[in-house]
């Protein structure tokens, strides 16, 4: 399974001014995140995470949405993303969400080795 994303990470994408991040609060506390990529009319989800026990409640789809509006407003009309091939739950939210897959990066993940689904959406 693929980790969260760590603080370096966030910290990095803060200072990236083609960065949107995203978080879901629930009664206060932070239950998932999402972070998006955009540049000229393309946009990709290098990471989104919800807690266990906040999934299936939304979060998720969530998420989806205000990130796609918000690389909307920056131009970006289609959306791209990496998801493990064995991440069917992800796989079923991104596809409800729109997403279809494109192609397939072999060998794109370590621990364990496992090919990546590339997947798109129009915007």
């Amino acid at each position: 399974m693929s980790e969260p994303w760590h603080e370096a990470d966030f910290l990095s994408a803060e200072k990236n001014e083609f960065a949107v991040i995203l978080e879901a609060v629930s009664d206060g506390d932070p239950v998932g995140y999402a972070v998006g990529y955009f540049a000229a009319d393309e946009s990709e989800l290098p990471s989104i995470a919800v807690s266990p026990d906040c999934r299936r409640l939304g979060a998720g789809d969530a998420l989806l949405s205000a990130l796609f509006d918000e690389v909307r407003s920056h131009g970006a009309a289609k959306m791209f993303l990496e998801v493990r091939e064995s991440n069917d739950a992800a796989i079923s939210l991104y596809e409800k969400n729109g997403f279809i897959t494109a192609g397939t990066r072999k060998h794109f993940y370590d621990n364990p080795t496992e090919d990546a689904l590339v997947m798109m959406k129009l915007l």
